[in-house]
């Protein structure tokens, strides 16, 4: 099957694609395409209006500026996956990316396109989540900045508006004593997470846990925070016995539904276990002495 016939338009500048945005009637982007170049060949998605902005060049990085690690909205996975910096500096990312679907995907699909697609099964807005990250978006108004915790409102549904274009994803760069990580657990490659939890951890100058986050990935309606697990941790010494704990609440913060690929309870199960992998790295990452995790 072939997709319905649709305008295509090519900006290739921020101010002509937002303008864009402004003036059609119900656009669609098309950055990466890997979400939506299936849906439209099937006929799942009919636009009238694609707004294509692989042409804008401006869009297209990767790099550590004024106190953030930004990727711009044509920052593909595989571009995660490949660096440097990533590998040294951003555990979660550096775990995160090889886990995406497979190498043609990865090639090609965005982290913007993946978060403003807002599938709870995607593994980016978890680790945006850990990481209290940022979504800039701009539109005709200007440049708007939306938390990640403000961002996903329901599957497929955020809070980005109709003409706004998402230009960068965004999270603090890492504190000195910083560490995270990413646990997928997923049948074979090229599938969704049946279920995934991204941890960051800081510790202070003692060793103890000062800040954490956790973002959790297929168990929710939308990519979801464990922020009792979170409080949970702060102020404590990584151990084994506190992950095992912090497991257990991120699982009951968790609301997993029963499908083809397991129950709600073993769902729920794999996220302790998926939470105490993560926060262990995390700690180990962040420079604690690494400890047994409980199975």
């Amino acid at each position: 099957m072939k997709s319905a016939p649709f305008e295509h338009y090519e900006p290739t500048t921020t101010n002509e694609a937002t303008s864009l945005l402004e003036s059609l009637d119900d656009p669609t982007i098309l950055a990466g395409g890997q979400s939506l170049v299936p849906m439209l060949r099937f006929r799942l998605a009919n636009p009238d209006v694609v707004v294509d902005i692989n042409g804008i060049d401006s869009l297209d990085y990767l790099r550590e500026e004024d106190g953030y690690l930004k990727l711009g909205a044509l920052a593909r996975h595989a571009d995660v996956e490949d660096s440097d910096l990533i590998d040294e500096r951003y555990g979660s990312f550096a775990d995160t990316a090889p886990l995406v679907a497979d190498p043609q995907i990865r090639n090609r699909g965005t982290v913007a396109g993946s978060v403003a697609q807002a599938d709870p099964k995607g593994d980016w807005g978890s680790v945006l989540l850990a990481h209290e990250g940022e979504i800039v978006a701009e539109g005709p108004d200007g440049e708007r900045v939306i938390p990640a915790d403000e961002f996903f409102l329901l599957p497929y549904d955020t809070t980005l508006g109709e003409d706004e274009l998402i230009t960068e994803v965004r999270v603090p760069t890492p504190e000195p004593r910083e560490g995270s990580a990413y646990h997928k657990l997923k049948r074979k490659t090229g599938d969704y997470a049946m279920a995934g939890v991204g941890a960051r951890l800081v510790l202070d100058d003692d060793g103890r846990i000062e800040t954490a986050g956790i973002g959790m990935t297929a168990v929710d309606i939308t990519n979801a925070r464990a922020t009792d697990a979170e409080q949970h941790l702060e102020g404590e010494r990584p151990s084994a016995d506190l992950f095992e704990t912090a497991g257990e609440l991120a699982a009951e913060a968790s609301n997993p539904e029963s499908d083809e690929h397991g129950g709600a309870d073993y769902k729920e199960r794999m996220v302790d276990v998926l939470a105490q992998r993560a926060l262990g790295d995390a700690a180990e990452r962040a420079g604690a002495v690494r400890r047994k995790v409980t199975q």
